[in-house]
């Protein structure tokens, strides 16, 4: 089969190439998957954005497809695969976090649900780690109808997934982005937004029941000014003041009623998570934005513009070969 290969440790245009490799057989408890779709996610941000060596070593990726999230049609199942047939339309994550960008790619049972019917393959195949991350997130914070929830980082690809989630699960949501963001997180759903290239959130005097930092700018004592008495706060990823402020987390907690927490991509439960998904995709309360659909043979490109550009939602790439 082919496949968009890494080859070594280094830029893009260094490591990946498009060339035949072994098609994989599954096991008993995995499926194989006709890749229609995948996309770039925060793994291969990393992996390019100077990390490679450390994420090589933790996930040995030379000479294979790299790709984590897809969208596909089952190709063949294992013995003990109940839940999915071949020709079933699916999307998910693939084994052990690699393998997607390529005509074929192994994926645990449990990692797999029927793809959305309401979204097209390239939809689908940019929804599961953002997205799971995000209704993580979504479901630490607790979200009741009618609190006002405040979703910092809400043009990105997680964050554009926690301000349409927030806001399905009954939240009034206040998004933050910066100025050329601002129309796409209105069409996301967002009551409100906020750009804050023009006014400081910090300094605009409104407090919130629940607040998703997706990259957390503000320090944590910001944020818990910001937060109501009972509320949650919950971070995903982060700088480094406002990763190093959860350490006192617990601290800030005693006495005010308010919650400190962090969430991030889950080893466990994904299949029901991606089942969520896929129904309030299905019930038009969810949908990916799609900042571009790149080629195999742009790959590249593809990384090179996440790099560089900031994206807005995700960046898909359409597996035709």
């Amino acid at each position: 089969m082919k496949a968009v290969l890494y080859t070594k440790v280094g830029t893009p245009e260094e490591s990946l190439r498009i060339a035949e490799t072994a098609k994989p057989s599954p096991k008993s408890n995995q499926v194989l998957v006709r890749v229609k779709a995948s996309a770039i996610t925060n793994m291969e941000y990393m992996r390019f954005g100077g990390l490679g060596p450390v994420l090589n070593l933790a996930i040995h990726a030379t000479g294979k497809p790299l790709g984590i999230e897809f969208a596909g049609v089952v190709e063949e199942t294992g013995s003990r695969v109940a839940s999915l047939q071949k020709g079933d339309a699916v999307y998910g994550l693939a084994k052990g976090f690699i393998g997607a960008w390529a005509e074929y790619v192994l994926a645990d049972e449990k990692e797999v649900s029927p793809k959305p019917g309401s979204l097209s393959f390239e939809e689908a195949g940019a929804l599961p780690t953002g997205g799971i991350t995000a209704l993580g997130a979504v479901l630490a914070a607790n979200i009741q109808p009618g609190q006002e929830v405040l979703v910092q980082g809400a043009s990105g690809g997680v964050g554009h997934f926690a301000v349409q989630l927030a806001k399905a699960y009954g939240g009034i949501v206040t998004a933050v982005c910066s100025t050329r963001n601002v129309e796409m997180a209105k069409s996301m759903g967002a009551h409100h937004v906020v750009d804050y290239k023009k006014e400081d959130i910090a300094a605009a005097g409104k407090t919130y029941d629940r607040i998703i930092a997706v990259n957390g700018y503000h320090p944590l004592s910001v944020y818990q000014k910001l937060l109501n008495k009972g509320g949650a706060y919950v971070l995903i990823g982060g700088t480094g003041k406002a990763l190093s402020g959860m350490a006192a987390g617990p601290i800030r907690a005693i006495g005010s009623g308010k919650k400190f927490t962090s969430a991030a991509f889950p080893f466990q439960p994904k299949r029901q998570r991606l089942e969520e998904l896929g129904r309030l995709a299905d019930d038009g309360k969810l949908r990916p934005f799609l900042d571009g659909v790149y080629a195999p043979d742009q790959v590249h490109e593809a990384i090179r513009y996440t790099l560089t550009q900031h994206p807005q939602g995700k960046v898909s790439i359409k597996m035709e070969f």
